[in-house]
């Protein structure tokens, strides 16, 4: 087990040192949150003062990598990652895995995980930073962008399902599937984080919940067919519908957003219907696997009726 206080506190100084445009350093991930285990990698966050951000982040990663080379090692980036930062990461042969991200005030993602960074130096410039984004986290901004990613889901998978692009329609339902997540731990008081929903359902003792289960029996019908990737679109489609309806103080903005949604959702689905009869026509090994309140070949037929 590496002693991940002793590394960040190292990379730390090293960042104050030699990059000049750095305001900050904080800790991410479950070092900062305090629910790390032996098997955590380290998430260090530089924020740098106004600039271009690949550049300063090629900066950082010249200051800082040559501290921890190892014999044995492969070193990505650094590219940005959606809600995260441009991240630069060096995997080691002993499985531990070093992230670095690096942000700027303009670039600062919008999202939960920014208000549990844990800062190594520079609070007077973080803090103010993760207070505004703490205002921009309304309920109806959360919600906004939950109905735009699973409208964006759906209209890619029936797109994908349409021209039999199976491998491509099992992608973006795995990303439904982390929204849908996403959203029953919002509607439980919890973040809305699809990029880390997967790994917090067992993390916070969520497996047994009559939602999950739910997500949980679509998730196995991936495997399955074209009818078993239309039935899996549907119950996850179906779940999400239900969470966002059931938002408490939804504006009416929000309430708006949704009926566009559902709208949207009519088109691609009649894609689906229209290549229906082809689907159908194709011989399969096996039938779907049953799923509550769900009938794959009825669904693919009848999905842009669903409610």
């Amino acid at each position: 087990m590496r002693d991940c206080s002793l590394l960040a506190s190292r990379l730390s100084q090293a960042t104050l040192q030699h990059c000049p445009h750095a305001l900050a350093v904080a800790l991410g991930g479950s070092q900062a949150s305090g629910r790390h285990d032996d098997q955590s990698d380290l998430d260090l966050v530089v924020l740098l003062a106004e600039g271009a951000l690949i550049d300063g982040a090629r900066q950082v990663a010249a200051a800082l990598l040559p501290l921890v080379t190892e014999p044995v090692q492969l070193v990505g980036g650094p590219t940005w990652k959606e809600g995260f930062g441009c991240r630069t990461s060096v995997l080691y042969a002993d499985g531990f895995k070093l992230e670095l991200f690096v942000v700027t005030p303009d670039t600062l993602p919008v999202v939960e995980r920014v208000l549990r960074w844990q800062p190594l130096w520079g609070s007077r410039h973080l803090m103010p930073l993760q207070a505004a984004v703490a205002r921009q986290l309304t309920n109806d901004r959360i919600a906004a962008r939950a109905q735009f990613d699973v409208g964006y889901a759906h209209m890619s998978i029936c797109r994908h399902l349409s021209r039999g692009e199976l491998f491509a329609a099992r992608h973006v339902l795995s990303s439904l599937i982390a929204i849908a997540l996403a959203l029953r731990l919002f509607q439980l008081g919890r973040a809305y984080d699809p990029v880390a929903s997967v790994k917090r359902i067992v993390r916070e003792g969520l497996d047994s919940d009559r939602v999950v289960r739910e997500i949980e029996a679509a998730s196995t019908l991936l495997g399955g067919n074209a009818l078993q990737l239309a039935a899996a679109l549907h119950a996850l489609r179906r779940v999400c519908w239900a969470v966002l309806r059931d938002l408490p103080e939804r504006s009416k903005g929000t309430c708006t957003a949704q009926q566009h949604l559902e709208q949207i959702a009519s088109a691609p689905e009649r894609w689906m219907e229209a290549c229906a009869g082809a689907v159908a026509a194709r011989e399969y090994v096996s039938e779907p696997a049953p799923l509550s309140e769900v009938n794959a070949p009825h669904h693919l037929l009848q999905g842009h009726r669903l409610g």
